[in-house]
């Protein structure tokens, strides 16, 4: 198995059960659990047809829960993804859930800002633990790290400003982790 996550943001909780609900993709999961790490040995392992059983694992990793090596040709399953989809959950709706800022949230990118002040406090505070405590970041790169979250970066790099979660300097051109 693989420790290491894929570029980006990890899936949410809600993006994972997605992933599985369908039954193909819970089977080739289920395969690469017990060790299978090729369409043949999965199609073998699950009774599907060696296409259905491609393109389960090409769901299984486009979604993140498995990660293909081209070079060896093979199928492992990424360990911390569904541990990082909890964690991210618990940070966003604590253990309690239920504040509304996990609604916010999809595929591990935000959708909208929230209007209300505590939800907008909580998923802002999510995007801050994206900045290193005492870095110091050029506007540049505090739009690409906040595009990743967003596609409207300036909104956002707007909102970690207001929101007393990054300082701008004078000049505007360097920002910090408050």
């Amino acid at each position: 198995m693989n420790t290491a996550l894929t570029e980006g943001h990890s899936p949410s909780c809600r993006d994972l059960v997605g992933l599985l609900a369908q039954t193909d993709r819970r089977a080739a999961y289920a395969a690469l659990a017990l060790g299978a790490t090729s369409v043949a040995e999965v199609a073998e392992l699950t009774e599907l047809r060696p296409p259905a059983a491609a393109a389960a694992l090409q769901k299984l990793t486009d979604g993140r829960i498995a990660a293909y090596d081209s070079e060896k040709r093979t199928y492992t399953l990424l360990d911390d993804t569904f541990r990082l989809a909890v964690q991210a959950e618990v940070s966003v709706s604590g253990r309690g859930g239920g504040d509304g800022a996990g609604s916010y949230f999809r595929r591990g990118r935000l959708t909208s800002i929230p209007g209300r002040a505590e939800v907008r406090s909580r998923v802002l505070a999510v995007v801050k633990d994206s900045f290193e405590p005492g870095a110091t970041y050029s506007e540049a790169k505090v739009n690409a790290i906040c595009g990743e979250w967003f596609d409207d970066w300036v909104s956002l790099r707007r909102a970690l400003v207001d929101e007393g979660l990054l300082r701008r300097n004078e000049s505007g051109t360097a920002y910090r982790r408050v």
